[in-house]
């Protein structure tokens, strides 16, 4: 049996508690049933991993968005499509992705983004929340806890208009200030290096950005027009301003509040059943 998690619209407000039934879904599903909105599967109820490798197990669509095939989630508002499994340096397997939102800006969407994890999350629940350290579930505990925990993750962004390196910059760099409002010499050096990875470029629609935390203290970025994260063009080794980063998508005020929610509510499916 597979675990199918349906989830409505986003909720509003940046706080998590359980989610009531109107609005998180779970049922298991038998081998040859289909998730909504999607073909029948197999009987295997398990999809092949592409290249013909061994088979792992599908822990549903992502929150937040819609199932399209075994390949892909679609993020509901911008129509952007996710792989379900992402290739990035610094993992030998594929990360997961758990849930989907958007930003926008002033009634303007700027991107659809994405969140990762390593796979076993559906293979070992048990041993993947005793690796993060998670003994009850709170989305912002949880969020933390996951950060500094020996687990590779990655966020996806896909870029759904035109935008110029400075202005993309600028944005980050209103996320990092709410954590760091004074950098020392050293995140100054790690900032300097973020933001030279995109000024000068024209970032156009359909642009991938990866930022993958292999571990808390280094941060791989990566830039594509066709969605292949394994080209790294930067290296950002400092805790302090990749937790600010990262606090800026799942901390208690996010950029992307569809995102947080749809991973907090998947994430507690996940952990606590």
């Amino acid at each position: 049996m597979i675990v199918a998690t349906v989830v409505a619209p986003s909720l509003a407000g940046s706080a998590f508690p359980r989610p009531a039934a109107a609005f998180l879904r779970t049922r298991l599903l038998s081998p040859g049933d289909a998730l909504p909105g999607s073909a029948p599967r197999q009987a295997s109820g398990c999809r092949v991993a592409r290249g013909g490798g061994a088979r792992r197990p599908q822990i549903s669509f992502a929150a937040g968005g819609g199932a399209v095939g075994d390949a892909f989630v679609v993020e509901g508002t911008t129509n952007v499509k996710f792989s379900r499994e992402l290739m990035v340096p610094g993992s030998t397997e594929p990360l997961i992705v758990l849930g989907t939102g958007y930003r926008d800006k002033f009634f303007v969407k700027v991107y659809a983004a994405a969140f990762y994890v390593d796979y076993s999350i559906g293979v070992d629940t048990e041993q993947w929340r005793k690796k993060v350290g998670i003994e009850t579930f709170d989305a912002s505990t949880v969020f933390d806890s996951i950060f500094k925990a020996p687990v590779v993750k990655s966020l996806s962004i896909t870029l759904v208009r035109d935008v110029d390196g400075k202005t993309f910059v600028k944005a980050l760099d209103d996320v990092i200030a709410r954590q760091i409002k004074k950098p020392t010499a050293e995140e100054e050096s790690s900032l300097s290096t973020f933001r030279n990875i995109f000024l000068g470029r024209n970032l156009k629609q359909g642009t991938s950005i990866y930022l993958t935390w292999s571990e808390p203290s280094v941060m791989l970025v990566s830039i594509s027009t066709n969605q292949d994260a394994s080209q790294v063009d930067a290296e950002i080794k400092s805790a302090s301003v990749n937790y600010a980063l990262y606090d800026g998508f799942f901390g208690s005020s996010p950029v992307s509040p569809t995102l947080r929610s749809s991973t907090a509510q998947l994430l507690e499916a996940l952990l606590t059943k």
